[in-house]
C-alpha cells in the first residue's frame, strides 16, 4: 500500500467508514501481530493486537503525526501496559522441557534450531534494544519513525541500534558455543 492509499483509507476511517477501517487493519493487522509476538511472545500476541485495533479505533480522530508512528506508540503502550500487569498477576507458562515433551513428535529442523538460538539471543537483550531490533530489522521502520516511537532523537536511536547489535552478536556466538 502507497503513502496516498494509506492517506485515503485513514481519511476515510476518520469519518467512521468501515471500508477505510478494514484497509488499515488489513495493512497492518500482520505487522502489529508480528512486533507484539517480538515484544511479548506469541502466547498473548493476538490478544494485545486485537487490543491495539480497538485503541486505535477509539482515538483514531485524535491521531496526529505519522499514523504509522502513532499505531507502533499504541502497540508500545500495550505491550507495557500487558507487563505491568503480568507483574500482579500469576501466569503459568511453560517451561522449555515441558514444552518440549509436548511436541515430541514433531523433527525439529535445522531452520527452528536457528530461529530458537535468533529468539534466545533477542530475549536476552534490553527492552529497548529488542524493541528497537523488531521495529528496525523485523518491522522494516526508519531511524526517524522509531525516534518518534522511543521517543528518542534519531542519533540516539543509532546509538542503540549499534549496542543492540553489538549484544545480540555476543548472545549468538554464547548460543553457538553452548
Amino acid at each position: 500500500m502507497d503513502i496516498q492509499e494509506l492517506d485515503i483509507a485513514l481519511k476515510k476511517a476518520r469519518k467512521g467508514d468501515r471500508d477505510g477501517l478494514a484497509i488499515l487493519y488489513e495493512h497492518f493487522y500482520p505487522k502489529i501481530l508480528k512486533y507484539l509476538h517480538y515484544r511479548v511472545g506469541a502466547h498473548v500476541a493476538e490478544d494485545l493486537t486485537a487490543d491495539v485495533f480497538l485503541r486505535m479505533l477509539n482515538a483514531i480522530n485524535s491521531q496526529k503525526g505519522s499514523f504509522t508512528a502513532w499505531l507502533y506508540t499504541i502497540a508500545r503502550n500495550v505491550a507495557t501496559d500487558h507487563f505491568r500487569s503480568a507483574k500482579t498477576r500469576r501466569e503459568t507458562r511453560l517451561n522449555d522441557d515441558t514444552a518440549s515433551n509436548l511436541a515430541a513428535e514433531e523433527e525439529p529442523t535445522d531452520l527452528d534450531d536457528a530461529h530458537h538460538d535468533i529468539e534466545m539471543a533477542i530475549g536476552k537483550l534490553t527492552d529497548d534494544q529488542r524493541e528497537l531490533i523488531t521495529l528496525k530489522f523485523i518491522q522494516g521502520l526508519s531511524n526517524a519513525e522509531i525516534g518518534e516511537i522511543m521517543d528518542r532523537k534519531q542519533e540516539a536511536v543509532r546509538g542503540l541500534q549499534f549496542r543492540a547489535l553489538s549484544a545480540l552478536r555476543s548472545n549468538l556466538m554464547e548460543t553457538a558455543e553452548v
